[in-house]
């Protein structure tokens, strides 16, 4: 099965993971070594002797208790047999890993330019050549991250001198997206909605067009005195955060069945000052279980669940093959697997007329329907949202 098995074989050989404790599993990882453990003027050598053997490939070692990644020594990929590499990535992204792998070791590090224009337009031109999505755009978050200013400031200064310092840190952190970690993870913050968030693996990405599931949300929550909210997969709390920034009376409950996820929405809450009206849980949402809440009823119950199809898996770039949480996109089969039980607990939750509103996606407007036909629920679809892109990607449930 893919998400088990091409995935995971994919993450195992293209990183080294140092786990810390024995029951987290691969793809629950908190930081990647590939922005604190390059360093440049280590010799090839040296970076040989930590990838020496197939056993010591993946080895538990205690730091900081932590889950730590490693980048993966080039020269492994580079000299062996094509149907060897093949067999170890399942056939996906082959040649262009290698070649970006290739590049990543053999480039040099050059600080001949001297302005920011003229790095921009130097890391631009090392990022297409690598086959990086967005590449102009990449290189001016991270650019800008490492100057201290915004970016809309960063393009409005590109005369300005870079020290040799921050060409040093440049280079460490476009090494990062050379091996295409996400900018957001790189940069370790992104903006959503009317906020701030801390970002870092594998914690899901918060996508542009779920802003538009908060604004449809603060609708449905206008007039209500004191509303509650509960969200299923809070991820990095972007959701409920943006709606408790938005309404200073609103309660949120939060859950999500990722740890990492539970503790970066915690800290997320406490940055900007909202912990104090917000509860997140951990635990997983299934056809027979569902977490203890600390409220009976919700005004609202708000989720973007694992809805991508697992067919559908194949089609996703290495930034969240790799780096993201694949529990978080993948829906099963149909794309039901989280969205069925969500509505057959959370139906309970509400009063008459209130809403359950999800993010979907676009073939789910006519597979849901068939299937509440068949199921004993007090739901009817009130709304079909589209996105920015013109799809059909949220769902308006009404408690009847």
């Amino acid at each position: 099965m893919f998400h088990q098995g091409k995935c995971n074989s994919l993450q195992r050989h293209s990183f080294s993971i140092y786990r810390c404790v024995k029951s987290i599993s691969t793809r629950q990882r908190t930081q990647c070594e590939c922005l604190n453990s390059l360093d440049t003027n280590k010799s090839e050598s040296e970076y040989l002797k930590i990838f020496s053997s197939q056993e010591n490939r993946v080895q538990p070692i205690y730091r900081n208790r932590e889950l730590k990644w490693c980048l993966l020594n080039v020269n492994t990929l580079r000299f062996q047999p094509r149907r060897i590499t093949q067999k170890m990535f399942g056939g996906l992204y082959t040649q262009p890993l290698q070649n970006k792998l290739t590049d990543i070791r053999y480039r040099e590090y050059s600080s001949s330019s001297s302005t920011v224009g003229e790095s921009l337009t130097h890391w631009t031109a090392k990022l297409e050549d690598s086959g990086v999505p967005e590449s102009r755009l990449s290189a001016e978050h991270i650019t800008a991250h490492v100057m201290g200013m915004p970016r809309r400031k960063l393009l409005e200064n590109l005369r300005i001198s870079v020290s040799e310092d921050l060409y040093s840190e440049l280079d460490r952190l476009m090494t990062c997206r050379l091996a295409r970690m996400p900018v957001q993870y790189i940069v370790g913050e992104w903006d959503f909605h009317n906020i701030t968030l801390k970002m870092r693996p594998p914690v899901f990405i918060p996508r542009p067009e779920t802003e538009s599931l908060v604004e449809k949300a603060l609708e449905l929550l206008q007039g209500i005195s004191m509303p509650k909210v509960l969200e299923i997969g809070c991820g990095s709390g972007a959701i409920s955060l943006s709606l408790l920034k938005c309404m200073k009376e609103l309660q949120c409950v939060a859950v999500d069945q990722s740890k990492h996820a539970v503790s970066l929405t915690k800290e997320n809450a406490q940055q900007l000052k909202l912990d104090d009206r917000i509860v997140v849980l951990e635990g997983k949402v299934t056809q027979e279980k569902f977490p203890a809440l600390p409220y009976d009823k919700f005004d609202l119950v708000v989720s973007n669940p694992p809805y991508v199809l697992r067919k559908d898996l194949m089609g996703v770039g290495p930034e969240i093959m790799i780096f993201e949480d694949m529990r978080a996109l993948d829906g099963g089969k149909d794309g039901l697997d989280t969205i069925k039980p969500i509505l057959l607990h959370c139906q309970h939750f509400l009063p008459s007329g209130c809403s359950i509103l999800m993010e979907v996606d676009p073939c789910h407007r006519y597979l849901i329907p068939a299937w509440l036909k068949t199921q004993n629920v007090n739901l009817e679809i009130s709304n079909i949202i589209q996105d920015f892109n013109g799809k059909d990607r949220f769902i308006e449930f009404t408690k009847i």
